[in-house]
C-alpha cells in the first residue's frame, strides 16, 4: 500500500516571494512511501501535511503525482508539480478528515497544475 504525504498548508518563503515557486504548494504530494513507513510526530502534527493511505496500490502507481516541471518558458528554474490534488477539495466535505482513499478517489481530485 502507498501512503501519500500531501502539503495542506501554504509554504511561502519567509523573506523572498520570488522563491515561492521553488516550494511545494497546498495539494502537492510531497512524497509517497510504503505503508510501513512511520512518520514522526512532528510531521504528523505540524499542520503542514495530511497523510492518506491508499490500500492495495503500490507506490509506483502514484509516483506520477511527484513528477515535476523544472524550467519555465524563459528557462528560469522553477519547481512545481505537474499534477496536484485539488487543495479546495482536501479542505471540505468527505476529504477534510480522510486518512485513506482508493486510487479512484485520489484520481477524482487530481488536477493538472503545469505542462
Amino acid at each position: 500500500m502507498a501512503r501519500l504525504c500531501i502539503r495542506v498548508a501554504p509554504n511561502d518563503h519567509p523573506t523572498d516571494p520570488e522563491l515561492n515557486k521553488l516550494r511545494t504548494q497546498p495539494g502537492d504530494v510531497v512524497c509517497i512511501v510504503n505503508d510501513d513507513h512511520q512518520f514522526s510526530q512532528g510531521e504528523l502534527n505540524c499542520g503542514q501535511y495530511r497523510i492518506i493511505d491508499v490500500p492495495g496500490v503500490p507506490q509506483i502507481e502514484l509516483i506520477y503525482l511527484c513528477k515535476q516541471h523544472v524550467d519555465d518558458v524563459e528557462g528560469n528554474p522553477i519547481q512545481r508539480r505537474l499534477w496536484s490534488l485539488d487543495a479546495a477539495a482536501l479542505r471540505v466535505g468527505q476529504w477534510r478528515d480522510r486518512t485513506s482513499a482508493t486510487q479512484a478517489q485520489i484520481d477524482a481530485i487530481v488536477i493538472t497544475r503545469a505542462s
